[in-house]
């Protein structure tokens, strides 16, 4: 699980990251600016963002507009600034921060994400009836030529697929030029 600090005072950021550390979460970065936590996020493919809701050079619901949808943000903020109906779509906390608070949430927060990026990668892409069309056809082919049961043909296919690179409906079509041709 990524999670990336970022607090306008370098001081409290370090002090969020001894609190998460001692309970053993890892830390990935510290910023101090929306532009050095969109450029950490950047390199990652997802994770939780801890913020305070004022950045220097911006708003961290800002931040979390130009962040990859595989992002969470854990915002913290003056109850006045969440109860003014500004928060939306977002995990939040009141200052004054208390760290059971932030580990409560934290652990609620990263138990949602796991679950949901368990289920969409479990998510298979949906074809349209030519791309199936595509894979049946050339299972068939595999079938008829190679003597390969069904289900051996579909896991060629598979196999193939990942072994170049490429998606199954690509690896089809190659089987059907080559076989054909």
């Amino acid at each position: 699980m990524n999670i990336i600090l970022v607090f306008p005072k370098i001081e409290t950021a370090k002090s969020i990251k001894v609190l998460l550390q001692r309970n053993g979460y890892s830390v990935d970065a510290v910023c101090t600016t929306v532009a050095q936590g969109l450029h950490v996020a950047g390199e990652l493919d997802g994770g939780i963002i801890v913020s305070n809701y004022r950045l220097v050079d911006g708003m961290a619901l800002e931040f979390y507009e130009d962040l990859h949808p595989n992002f969470q943000l854990l915002m913290i903020a003056p109850k006045d600034y969440i109860d003014s109906g500004s928060v939306r779509d977002v995990f939040s906390l009141t200052t004054p921060l208390h760290g059971k608070d932030l580990l409560d949430t934290l652990e609620t927060i990263s138990y949602a994400y796991t679950r949901w990026r368990k289920k969409k990668k479990a998510a298979r892409p949906q074809r349209t009836q030519q791309e199936q069309k595509t894979i049946d056809l050339a299972k068939m082919l595999l079938m008829d030529r190679n003597g390969l049961s069904e289900s051996d043909a579909h896991r060629y296919i598979q196999k193939s697929s990942m072994d170049n690179g490429t998606g199954m409906v690509e690896t089809a079509e190659m089987i059907l030029s080559l076989m054909r041709g």
